[in-house]
């Protein structure tokens, strides 16, 4: 029989997904029809839980996806892929390296504020023509990794404590540091603010840039 959270994070799936697309689709509209021979660099990325970002790099001739974590890339017809191991926060690419810079659902885990600026500061430098950021909004009343109200406003002590407790991902305390959209706006000056997901308080936030 399936655990309580197996069935919550097996139902929560489709939703899951279709928020996936729907930033998917916010950054094809401003790559627009860019991409084709483009280059792309995914930071912390990956194919997905459903392979919903493949769709994502076959719009580009050439991938990069940079990870701590080894990934595990299936072959997309006509696009080069590669995953490498590294840090977001110190990536090890020229300036302007990539046509486009793409990152989903990291930031927040890289670490305190500090390491958020060195985050976007490498996103920043890398990327020649734009970028796509997306994270979790800190003022969305329901945090995702835990599945639990008000979770990102708790100290990490009781965080630590509940933690094990969670109906949603986290299973043990992790520093998880979501941002607000006037942070996500510091950090991408020239970026493009904006919440999406669920209707008038999105789930989550974006940054997306294209140099013109």
């Amino acid at each position: 029989m399936n655990s309580p959270k197996a069935v919550i994070l097996s139902a929560l799936k489709p939703i899951h997904g279709k928020l996936r697309t729907q930033k998917i689709n916010a950054f094809l509209s401003i790559v627009n029809a860019t991409c084709g021979t483009a280059t792309l660099l995914d930071v912390g990325g990956g194919p997905g839980i459903t392979g919903e970002f493949l769709p994502l790099y076959a719009r580009f001739q050439d991938v990069v996806v940079v990870n701590l974590q080894p990934q595990h890339m299936p072959q997309v017809d006509g696009v080069r892929i590669r995953a490498m191991i590294g840090d977001g926060r110190a990536l090890p690419f020229e300036r302007g390296a990539f046509d486009w810079v793409f990152s989903n659902a990291v930031i927040e885990h890289v670490g305190k504020y500090e390491d958020q600026i060195l985050f976007a500061s490498e996103i920043r430098r890398v990327a020649s023509r734009g970028y796509f950021v997306a994270c979790p909004n800190r003022y969305f009343p329901l945090e995702p990794h835990s599945l639990l109200p008000f979770f990102q406003f708790l100290p990490a002590a009781l965080q630590k404590r509940i933690a094990p407790y969670s109906p949603g991902y986290l299973s043990t305390y992790e520093e998880i540091n979501l941002l607000s959209p006037s942070q996500l706006q510091r950090l991408f000056p020239e970026a493009h603010v904006r919440a999406v997901g669920f209707p008038i308080l999105g789930n989550s936030i974006i940054a997306s840039y294209r140099k013109e």
